[in-house]
């Protein structure tokens, strides 16, 4: 057994003990653990997210390392090529930064292969931008081209969409009548560009050193500025002025008393229903919620006495609620009495532009005293719900 395998064993060894201390719990008629419980239980969840986390870096790492070995296979040293024109690795060109040799440059968006020659098109890395989009997805969902409709484009121009707001329908027409006359109406919205950015500072000495990944560097700072600015609004967003975050999504359910704003399997139930079939079966029909909130669900069972909420041990997918995707989102408002703390919806009608890829400026001026190197990087994003009805919340019920 790998040691891959070996971590995602034990992810389900720590559900099943998780599991146990619950069934205790209901079989003596208790609804809050013991302080032994307690602790045990926090001492499970802890385990089992800093277990996830090294499973995710193992992951990224044999990724990478499958990466390289196809680009070393199929291109030279030092350079990439694509359509006949040398592509400077990212540490090249970072360091050349940190050198004052260039002022400016942005990150694109990359796909694995492009081009036409006659070989199929010459390999291209990743760029820059799509490994910050990667540590963009760990804060928050919105991002996840998996998740939510992604458009990602270097354009920063309006982008507007027609929304339908109500549609047609048949009717009785007797014979020789003339037909009733029906229009669809529309609305409009636009996705615009708006900016978001991050400041960070490194020594000369880092960006002279040949010994530091400065790609991951640059990939951690910007990942924490940029995914905690970018995923917030895209939740949060009023959308004036700012994307329209996931807030703007219809009411679907509110829970019942005496819970503090807690939901029941009841509650989640109405809550899928809300949501008309179409979106519920769609492959992007998931849950959002808080760790927190879901630390609730996974206490849940419906009727047959199973629990809803089912942990899945493999990084990169997502556990699930009554079959469903569930994903981690911190910006959805916590656990209360009339707070919206689960979303559930089709999620492909949330549309998220991202425009402009990752643009890194460099500033000597404000460290010249003390040899720091400042690098300003920025980007632009807007998002909307293109139909509320699609998208529902349930929220909490009076204490």
């Amino acid at each position: 057994m790998s040691y891959l395998d070996d971590l995602q064993l034990k992810q389900m060894e720590n559900t099943h003990a998780t599991r146990a201390i619950l069934d205790t719990m209901e079989a003596d008629g208790r609804t809050a653990p013991t302080v032994e419980e307690r602790t045990a239980l926090d001492a499970l969840d802890a385990e089992f997210e800093e277990r996830g986390e090294n499973i995710a870096r193992r992951l990224e790492q044999e990724k990478r390392e499958r990466e390289l070995d196809e680009v070393r296979g199929k291109a030279p040293e030092t350079r990439e090529q694509r359509d006949g024109a040398p592509v400077e690795k990212v540490a090249d060109i970072i360091r050349a930064m940190g050198r004052g040799e260039i002022r400016e440059h942005t990150f694109e968006f990359r796909t694995n292969t492009q081009g036409t020659t006659t070989d199929g098109g010459f390999t291209v890395p990743q760029g820059f931008g799509g490994r910050v989009i990667e540590k963009l997805k760990t804060i928050g969902p919105l991002l996840n081209p998996d998740v939510v409709s992604l458009i990602v484009e270097n354009d920063t121009r309006d982008l507007p969409y027609p929304i339908q707001n109500a549609g047609v329908g048949g009717t009785a027409t007797a014979e020789a009548a003339a037909y009733g006359v029906q229009t669809p109406t529309f609305t409009q919205k636009t996705l615009k560009a708006y900016k978001y950015t991050e400041l960070v500072a490194a020594t000369v000495e880092l960006l002279m050193s040949e010994d530091v990944v400065i790609e991951d560097y640059f990939t951690r700072q910007l990942g924490i500025g940029l995914g905690t600015a970018v995923n917030s609004i895209l939740t949060l967003g009023t959308g004036t002025v700012q994307p329209e975050g996931l807030i703007a999504g219809g009411s679907g359910v509110t829970g019942g008393t005496g819970v503090s704003g807690k939901p029941t399997y009841e509650d989640l139930v109405d809550l899928e229903t809300s949501v008309d079939t179409p979106y519920a079966a769609s492959p992007k029909a998931a849950y959002q919620m808080r760790r927190a909130t879901a630390g609730d669900v996974r206490k849940i069972k419906d009727s047959a006495g199973s629990y809803i909420f089912v942990p899945n041990p493999l990084v990169g997918q997502p556990s699930t609620i009554n079959g469903y995707p569930v994903y981690e989102n911190p910006y959805v408002a916590a656990r209360g009495v009339g707070a919206k703390s689960i979303w559930f919806g089709d999620w492909s009608y949330f549309m998220v532009r991202q425009s402009g890829g990752i643009t890194i400026d460099r500033n000597d001026t404000l460290g010249w005293t003390s040899d720091l190197v400042y690098f300003k990087a920025r980007t632009w994003v807007d998002s909307f719900v293109g139909q509320t009805e699609a998208i529902k919340s349930f929220a909490g019920g009076t204490s």
